[in-house]
């Protein structure tokens, strides 16, 4: 088997608990995230990690495979690493169980292009437009060298657009420049990416990328794939078009209805 999507999909998270089964045009929200995975080009088989009976039963009759897991994984990686050791295929695409927009077209292109490239990690970015999201803690930047190799991942305005900072009307020495905010102009294309959390990785790089200790800049930013650039492993990123919302809270829930209107989830068939 060439490659395979899992999905992990956990039931107690902490801001939405049981956010798998919230409904969304009527199904599951982790219906919608299988459905898409089914129709990225390339993949042979799409299985679900979960740690909860009822995420299996809703997934009875699916397109997906479901495998039943411990609870005690600290992060989906984990749990996706402890599936892919079951299974027999060259490569790994993660797509977390809460991304039911993920384009299954420009999917379809990154697989391809990982693929044929050799490289060991793979993920994706999408250009970064608005300056809320450049100083927003939760919308993760990745900062990308000219073959477009993550170079670092931040919750941080990176690269922080100096020429956009404006003097601040307060503070001790008025027209001292103020960290971060607030920034004028629009942001410069071609530099700034948003990281979309999909991966793709080689099984036996997942593998090592799950027995690595968790690293010191990985635990201050809390992100997990700093863990592989800290332990000099290179992360290709792949460009798509924008990066659609996920779901973390209720409230993202809601955003999402409102993206998908009356779209079908199949109107994402390549």
């Amino acid at each position: 088997m060439d490659c395979v999507a899992i999905i992990p999909a956990r039931f107690g998270s902490t801001r939405f608990p049981g956010k798998p089964l919230a409904t969304l045009q009527g199904r599951p929200l982790i219906e919608h995230v299988v459905a898409r995975c089914s129709q990225v080009a390339g993949i042979d088989r799409v299985v679900v990690a979960t740690d909860d009976q009822r995420i299996v039963d809703t997934l009875d009759g699916s397109a997906a495979d479901v495998m039943l897991t411990s609870a005690d994984f600290e992060s989906g990686t984990d749990r996706v690493a402890h599936v892919a050791e079951q299974l027999d295929a060259d490569i790994v695409l993660n797509v977390q169980g809460d991304e039911p927009l993920i384009d299954a077209v420009e999917l379809s292109a990154a697989l391809a292009t990982f693929r044929h490239s050799g490289a060991d990690y793979g993920t994706l970015r999408a250009p970064l437009v608005d300056a809320a999201d450049l100083v927003d803690p939760n919308t993760v930047k990745v900062a990308v060298d000219t073959n477009g190799v993550a170079l670092y991942f931040s919750r941080a305005p990176i690269p922080y657009p100096r020429a956009l900072q404006r003097p601040s009307d307060s503070g001790p020495e008025r027209g001292a420049e103020t960290p971060w905010l607030p920034l004028e102009g629009p942001i410069p294309e071609g530099l700034h990416w948003i990281h979309v959390g999909v991966y793709l990785c080689r099984t036996p790089a997942l593998l090592r990328w799950a027995r690595m200790p968790r690293s010191p800049l990985e635990i201050a930013e809390n992100l997990e794939q700093l863990r592989v650039l800290e332990a000099g492993g290179r992360m290709h990123t792949y460009e798509v078009s924008e990066a659609l919302p996920g779901v973390d809270t209720p409230a993202d829930l809601e955003r999402v209805r409102q993206a998908l209107g009356d779209k079908s989830i199949d109107d994402n068939e390549p």
